[in-house]
Formats: C-alpha cells, sequence, structure tokens
C-alpha cells in the first residue's frame, strides 16, 4: 500500500465553492454593518438637530414669555420688543436660514447672536383678546406661537408663549 495515494488534497472545485460562500457571507456582513452604521449616524443627526432645536426654543420661550411691549407691527419672521427682565430692545428674527436674536442695550453695542442654524421654515403668529376686559376694547397679545423646521430632519418643532404681562396690541 502506498500511503500518498490514500491521502487526498483539496480539489480545485472545493476551493472555489469556499471562496464563493466567504465572499457571500463577507457581503452579507458588509451591508448588515452598513445599514447599522447608516441608522447610527441618522439617530445622531436627528437627536444633535432635537437638541439644539429645544435649546432655542427654550431660549425664545425665555425671551418673549416677559415681554412689556412690541414696538412695530409684529410680522411673521420678526418681532422687535421690550423685556421687563431685560433692558433694552431685543429682535428675534428668522434670516437666511438662521434664527438670531439682536440684543440693543442702551448704551451699549448692539448685536446679533444666533440661537439656531440650517432652518427651513419658520413663522411667528399672535392671538389677541381683551384679556383684561376693559370697557375700550384693547386687545392684547394672548399668545405667540412660534413654529420652524430644521433642514435634514423632517419635523416641526414649535412653542406656544403666555406672556406674563399684559402686552397692548397698539399697531
Amino acid at each position: 500500500m502506498n500511503p500518498t495515494r490514500d491521502q487526498r488534497g483539496f480539489v480545485l472545485i472545493e476551493l472555489i465553492t469556499v471562496i464563493v460562500l466567504i465572499g457571500m457571507i463577507a457581503a452579507f456582513t458588509t451591508f448588515f454593518l452598513y445599514t447599522g452604521f447608516k441608522g447610527y449616524e441618522d439617530t445622531k443627526t436627528r437627536n444633535e438637530g432635537a437638541l439644539s432645536a429645544q435649546m432655542a426654543l427654550d431660549r425664545i420661550t425665555l425671551e418673549l414669555r416677559d415681554i412689556n411691549s412690541i414696538v412695530p407691527t409684529p410680522s411673521g419672521t420678526s418681532v422687535i420688543y421690550k423685556s421687563a427682565a431685560l433692558s433694552g430692545t431685543r429682535t428675534l428674527k428668522y434670516v437666511g436660514v438662521n434664527i438670531l436674536i439682536n440684543i440693543d442695550p442702551p448704551g451699549g453695542v448692539a448685536g446679533d447672536y444666533m440661537l439656531l442654524e440650517d432652518i427651513s421654515a419658520f413663522n411667528l403668529s399672535y392671538t389677541y383678546q381683551n384679556l383684561d376686559h376693559d370697557t375700550v376694547p384693547v386687545d392684547e397679545v394672548a399668545r405667540i406661537d412660534v413654529e420652524f423646521n430644521l433642514s435634514g430632519i423632517e419635523k416641526k418643532f414649535g412653542a406656544k408663549i403666555f406672556p406674563r404681562n399684559m402686552v397692548p396690541k397698539t399697531w
């Protein structure tokens, strides 16, 4: 008996089959890893956007809750107001794709500060009512609605702000 004849090595077809199977496993593994990483990146982007939007809404709510007066006629993209707690005139505005707040302190230097960037839509709306029920019906600002959409996140963010002070509608 010849011991070398009983030993058999890999046949070419077996080698090709193994390579094809490893390739298929690698393709499926790559697909699942890509899907997982893509989901992680999307979630991270949405989470960061939502956090930034919430911080901007908190600041806008803080600013507009304490207003004393609205200076000229407000628009759907900006409002100029004076605050009970803060000195000077302040402006909340939507410019380009950014929400800015302009602080103009008395005797100081005015400046724009960015609250949020990459906005695709922005709207300010106002609800008026005769809140103090005076005999000469002068409406006051009952509610200010702020709404915006972030680019890349298909969700509308918004807040309903109820001013603490009677803000007469003088326009």
